[in-house]
């Protein structure tokens, strides 16, 4: 995680970040491994109404509803599982990615909910620029996703589903929370909340 935490950031603010905090984001690019705080995706355009935007709307609240994480856009799997930049990564992806946009599809998932916090860097290595989202943890309550969201392909099944709690797990997988008998990891939202409210107490 970032040793710097602001408590909001633009996009055009990456200059003002400590110098340990942007070598943490490279870190990021340069040494690629999923874990709960950290996952990588293809070099997908971001458009609104797409399969791969309500994916990531999926992980995005996984991550804030976990305590917070990066997802960088650009890198792709390996035969051998590992992971390397993707080269369909364009400049027009790239751009495709912005905070606001993302922020505003995001919250229509997000009725009646406070509204999420993320930005997104475009940091540059090895001459190529990639798209980091940074998810911040939720404020009050865990996010519930309030519309589902059917995949466009035949037999794709839903995306996102009406009523449900996504959560990321210690295997960096993201899922659907269910009773705690079921998922331990309703435990792990319980201790966040637990240490929101400790931390607002005066």
């Amino acid at each position: 995680m970032l040793e710097h935490e602001p408590g909001y950031l633009r996009e055009e603010d990456l200059g003002y970040l400590r110098e340990e905090d942007s070598r943490y984001l490279t870190k990021l690019l340069l040494y690629p491994v999923e874990s709960k705080e950290v996952d990588y995706k293809s070099a997908v355009k971001f458009e609104k109404g797409k399969d791969f935007a309500a994916k990531l709307v999926k992980h995005i609240l996984a991550f804030a509803n976990s305590g917070g994480g990066y997802l960088i856009i650009g890198y792709k799997e390996q035969a051998d599982g590992s992971l390397a930049p993707d080269p369909g990564i364009t400049e027009k992806i790239v751009a495709s990615y912005d905070t606001t946009r993302l922020c505003q599809y995001i919250n229509t998932y997000l009725s009646g909910q406070g509204r999420i916090k993320i930005i997104i860097f475009k940091v540059e290595f090895a001459g190529i620029k990639y798209p980091i989202i940074r998810i911040y943890r939720f404020q009050e309550c865990p996010f519930v996703c309030t519309k589902g969201c059917d995949s466009s392909e035949s037999g794709g099944g839903a995306i996102l589903k009406k009523n449900k709690v996504y959560i990321r797990t210690d295997e960096a997988k993201t899922c659907v929370a269910a009773t705690i008998e079921e998922l331990p990891e309703w435990k792990q939202l319980t201790r966040e909340i637990t240490m929101l409210w400790r931390e607002a107490r005066p």
